[in-house]
């Protein structure tokens, strides 16, 4: 240890030797001592100065290094949570352009739903409303019966099929419709362009759903379609069948709306592509065909079809040329006659407005009825009247009672039927009332 400190020692000595500093000032020198130990002193001052600055120096670089690296890291930082911010914000976007979409293409939907919903509720509605109509008809006629009051013997049937049955099986024109509307309601779907499965499931979801019930209000429509069609041809086939052709009676539906006071060309509904909706082709057409039905039913519900007795009579005198019962000569009887008790009532055969009440010559107390559509019918020879002119009747009100006033034999009721005020047989129409309406 003291070798090692000798030779230290040794070399401190030879290279901090005792120096003097001289220095001269108005002609004095002056000069300073500086011994090894001082030397040694300003040397370890001197180089903590110079390794001072040189940390402060380093340090100063590696701050500004360390300042670059943090504000390099935070820029990297900020585009980062720039770019999430923005690839949330695009979701966002997208999320909501797609709630958008998803909500605007449900509410067309449902609009859609809903309006064909409105359209075939107002049609069962007003098909129903036609049902009861004839079903108190025949509930009426059927109290009467035949013209000499026999009653019907299959009262569980309502009308006899007096059309021809489809040659194509129901099921089968069920299957090609259900088939038709399934392929137009694939053409029509709108394909949304989506990257979630989920979303797109759930709009093909919607849309299989809204196929389904489409496919079902189409067959629903064309069940109404069928049906009224079908009930056209059994009251025309009624109407037909007292000689006076149905078209002879009916007037073409007029829409009118004074009201409202709409107008503008006609477009028919159809798809974005420009093809017809079938929907509404087939609503269309049931329309059509209610709007006849309704006719048809009003037309025929005040249709003279029955009896003007519905107590038990006896069919006496036919329509057209006979023997005079009171002369024995030939002449035309524009009625026909019914014998039954001494003031049985005499009934309305159908619904209308009492234009006559009152004593004719040849017919004694008489009352005649306007039904509409031109037609009339007459009750004569009876003992009382018992309604007033103008006054509102339904089929089987009482007009009168029974008797043998004005030129007459013996107790019975004379019934005429009159289209346009030219007499027909009431024979036949008493019949279609058996024998179509079971009556």
């Amino acid at each position: 240890m003291s070798r090692r400190t000798g030779k230290m020692k040794r070399i401190l000595s030879r290279l901090f030797k005792e120096r003097q500093i001289y220095h001269r000032s108005d002609g004095v020198v002056h000069f300073i001592s500086m011994s090894a130990k001082t030397q040694v002193a300003l040397a370890i001052v001197l180089l903590a100065a110079i390794l001072w600055v040189a940390y402060a120096s380093v340090n100063v670089v590696f701050k500004e290094q360390i300042i670059v690296a943090k504000e390099q890291e935070r820029l990297v930082m900020q585009t980062n949570m720039s770019k999430r911010i923005h690839d949330a914000q695009k979701a966002y976007d997208d999320v909501n352009y797609l709630n958008t979409t998803i909500e605007r293409q449900f509410d067309e939907t449902m609009d859609d739903i809903w309006s064909r919903h409105r359209m075939l509720a107002n049609m069962v509605e007003r098909k129903s409303a036609i049902d009861q109509g004839l079903a108190d008809q025949v509930e009426g006629l059927s109290a009467a019966g035949g013209p000499n009051g026999q009653k019907p013997t299959n009262g569980n049937r309502v009308m006899i099929d007096v059309t021809p049955g489809e040659p194509t099986p129901r099921q089968s024109r069920l299957s090609v419709l259900r088939k038709e509307a399934a392929l137009e309601s694939s053409a029509r779907s709108r394909a949304v362009q989506t990257e979630g499965d989920a979303a797109r499931e759930a709009i093909q979801s919607m849309e299989k759903a809204a196929a389904e019930l489409y496919t079902e209000q189409l067959l629903l429509l064309a069940s109404v379609e069928e049906k009224a069609s079908k009930k056209i041809a059994e009251l025309r086939q009624v109407i037909d069948s007292t000689g006076v052709a149905a078209d002879a009676i009916l007037t073409p539906p007029k829409i009118t709306n004074i009201t409202l006071a709409q107008g503008g060309p006609f477009i028919a509904p159809a798809a974005p592509d420009g093809t017809p909706i079938r929907f509404y082709q087939h609503a269309n057409r049931a329309a059509t065909m209610i709007d006849e039905l309704d006719s048809l039913q009003d037309a025929v519900n005040h249709l003279p079809l029955s009896s003007p007795l519905t107590v038990t009579r006896r069919f006496t005198s036919g329509f057209g040329v006979r023997r005079d019962p009171i002369n024995g000569k030939h002449s035309s009887h524009h009625g026909i006659d019914f014998a039954a008790p001494w003031a049985s009532p005499v009934t309305a055969t159908g619904a209308g407005v009492v234009i006559f009440a009152g004593t004719r010559s040849g017919f004694g107390r008489v009352v005649e009825i306007d039904h509409g559509n031109g037609f009339m019918t007459r009750y004569a020879h009876m003992s009382r009247i018992t309604v007033k002119r103008g006054q509102k009747v339904s089929l089987h009100h009482k007009v009168g009672e029974l008797g043998s006033s004005g030129r007459s034999t013996g107790p019975h009721v004379h019934y005429e039927v009159l289209f346009k005020k030219r007499p027909v047989n009431p024979r036949r129409f008493i019949e279609a009332g058996r024998y179509v309406f079971e009556s």
